[in-house]
């Protein structure tokens, strides 16, 4: 998926989830066949900033998965990992 400004990582998620689930068994062939492991790798980028009495600002993301999309990944055996870099 492209790059894009976002604060719900679980939208992002969903989204690809929607895109990858209708190629469910071929990523089960394709591990078994290979001996692969899949997976998500979040990237979460925040950029801090100044307000008015010179304070530092950082807009943070959610970082909050329901069981529905957890248990989506899982079926589909997808690990998650999610790095988290402030600029």
């Amino acid at each position: 998926m492209p790059r894009r400004p976002e604060y719900d990582t679980e939208l992002l998620l969903i989204e690809l989830l929607g895109l990858i689930e209708p190629h469910a068994e071929g990523l089960a062939r394709a591990r078994q066949a290979l001996g692969l492991r899949a997976g998500v790798n979040v990237v979460i980028e925040m950029h801090s900033g100044r307000d008015g009495a010179d304070d530092i600002l950082v807009a943070t993301p959610a970082l909050h998965l329901t069981a529905e999309t957890m248990r989506r990944l899982a079926d589909l055996h997808l690990w998650l990992d999610c790095d988290q870099y402030v600029y």
